[in-house]
């Protein structure tokens, strides 16, 4: 494997961690309150032989007979520690492959988990339109080997992430509304001497729950745009920026009001330096209070 196809592996681990963290839960920009939760398990598979090359242009990859394989346990926990601050981890579980002519190679393991705290700043119109703020640290838990014969199962740095949240519900009606605007700043990994470039991140979410005997539905758009990285302190050119962005059809059942499954797919729109191909994930979402 080429140094290229190896760093092209990292971007498919990297393009199912992006799946897990795009996606909003049901209705997660509203405050849960006090004692109040939610849970998330969220099954992810993404399996592709085509990239976005650093033009956009959607190709094969490089290597002969190259095809990427990423399959993801995500596992979502939020508490709310008070009516306005909420508390949220996010940990995963990957599988990962990358086969082409020269072999094939996988790894397993847990990989790097984020710790987020959310801030209800205020509530307009009654309670029907939060806007909130949330801090999310990235904290490197995976151990990271510098071999070109391995692929990572995590990124080896800490990113720190801000993001403002709102929404609207559109009761009467079974519907809502969500945007999210945020910055991710990439930090040194001192293993490889390599910085990632910051990035811009977004997610705008419209659907609802409850239609028709418990059917329900969203559609999603996400994506991130990022800045060239830094290597052994030089500045990279802007064929190193990576970019991707989605668009997210999803089904809803909902088992009863505080159980729903999710199962949707994420269609990529365009990218640069990003995996191609269109992941399925299928999550089940559990809310209650610790007082009941």
């Amino acid at each position: 494997m080429t140094l290229f196809n190896r760093r092209f592996v990292a971007v498919c681990l990297l393009a199912v961690a992006v799946v897990a963290m795009a996606s909003s839960p049901l209705h997660g920009q509203w405050p849960v309150g006090q004692g109040n939760y939610w849970v998330k398990a969220s099954f992810f598979n993404h399996q592709t032989a085509q990239q976005f090359r650093s033009n956009g242009d959607k190709r094969d990859f490089l290597a002969v007979d190259a095809e990427s394989r990423s399959n993801a346990l995500f596992l979502d926990a939020l508490i709310g520690v008070t009516d306005r601050l909420d508390l949220w981890v996010q940990a995963p579980y990957f599988d990962l492959s990358f086969d082409d002519a020269a072999g094939d190679r996988n790894s397993k393991g847990v990989g790097d988990i984020r710790l987020s705290a959310r801030y209800t700043l205020f509530q307009l119109r009654g309670g029907s339109i939060p806007v909130s703020a949330r801090f999310t640290a990235k904290v490197p838990v995976a151990d990271l080997t510098i071999d070109a014969e391995v692929i990572p199962v995590g990124e080896g740095q800490w990113d720190y992430e801000t993001w403002l949240e709102s929404g609207i519900s559109l009761w009467p009606l079974p519907l809502y509304s969500v945007v999210w605007l945020g910055y991710r700043w990439r930090t040194l990994n001192e293993e490889t001497t390599r910085e990632p470039g910051d990035e811009v991140t977004f997610l705008a979410e419209f659907g609802g729950t409850g239609w028709v005997g418990g059917l329900g539905g969203k559609v999603v758009l996400d994506g991130i745009f990022g800045r060239a990285g830094v290597i052994q302190g030089i500045q990279l050119g802007p064929d190193d920026r990576r970019e991707i962005l989605y668009v997210a059809p999803t089904a809803i059942y909902g088992f009863t009001p505080e159980t729903m499954l999710e199962v949707g797919v994420r269609i990529p729109l365009r990218g640069r330096n990003f995996p191609a191909g269109a992941p399925l994930q299928i999550g089940l979402f559990h809310q209650g209070s610790l007082f009941d």
